[in-house]
């Protein structure tokens, strides 16, 4: 019984630390892709002189790309209470 409620500690522990992780990689999953996409988009734009296309592009990517990001890595903690190390 004793051993039972200091597993359930144990992976509740797993889990609030596990949330920990995704809150402090959660700036740079979003970042990223907006420095990536967003100043490829300004660049392309700049190069082929057509302002707000490829930047609007490069925006919208980022974007999906970080919401994907964001949804996998919460969806593995909230099914395992831990997230897949690729």
């Amino acid at each position: 019984m004793i051993e039972n409620k200091a597993e359930t500690k144990k992976q509740q522990e797993e889990k609030t630390w596990s949330a920990y992780s995704l809150a402090m990689n959660l700036g740079f999953m979003i970042v990223i892709p907006i420095v990536i996409f967003g100043a490829g988009g300004v660049v392309l734009d700049k190069k082929l002189d057509c302002f707000p296309i490829f930047t609007l592009i490069g925006f919208v990517l980022a974007m999906v790309s970080s919401l994907l990001t964001v949804y996998v890595k919460t969806k593995d903690i909230i099914l395992t209470g831990k997230p897949k190390h690729k």
